[in-house]
């Protein structure tokens, strides 16, 4: 179950358009509900907001959370790399 402090920090990291990534990430790893179709957004919002459990969906989402910060981390690194700024591999400070 995802808890109301994890919540926070997911819905800074996603934002609130992350139903379709999940479904993706659910898609490429051929999970489906019992029926064996595909889960729909409002089950993966439910989940979100813990108002439903469903492992598969939470691990779907946490992987998606971990994508985002890596493609943010890279996003960051490319813009510094162009704009010449580069920061103290001790402090984290601009140098």
């Amino acid at each position: 179950m995802i808890l109301k402090e994890q919540r926070t920090k997911l819905k800074k990291v996603l934002g609130y358009h992350y139903t379709e990534s999940v479904l993706k990430i659910l898609k490429q790893k051929k999970i489906t509900n019992r029926k064996g179709t595909a889960y729909g957004t409002s089950m993966i919002r439910n989940v979100f907001n813990g108002l439903n459990e469903n492992e598969e969906i939470e691990n779907a989402i946490m992987e998606l959370c971990m994508r985002t910060q890596e493609e943010t981390k890279h996003t960051v690194k490319k813009r510094n790399q162009i704009l010449g700024i580069t920061f103290c591999s001790k402090c984290l400070e601009a140098i």
